[in-house]
């Protein structure tokens, strides 16, 4: 629900020059297959939905993600 999203955290990230999303979950996770994790919590299906200069959230603690992707 939007009130168990609300309660997580974020990390913001200004989309750049070379960025994608993978890197970002490596980065913030050291998985880069959980890139569809901060695609979700965007809205953002794919990396052409992103611009640059667009303001990413980074959803954290990724435990607190996956307790609400299971609910």
């Amino acid at each position: 629900s939007i009130d168990d999203v609300r309660t997580i955290n974020s990390v913001g990230h200004v989309w750049t020059t070379g960025d994608r999303l993978y890197k970002l979950a490596d980065k913030y996770y050291n998985d880069p297959k959980l890139w569809w994790i901060i695609a979700w919590y965007n809205s953002k299906p794919t990396e052409g939905h992103i611009a640059i200069g667009d303001l990413i959230q980074v959803p954290l603690p990724l435990e607190r993600v996956y307790s609400l992707l299971r609910m």
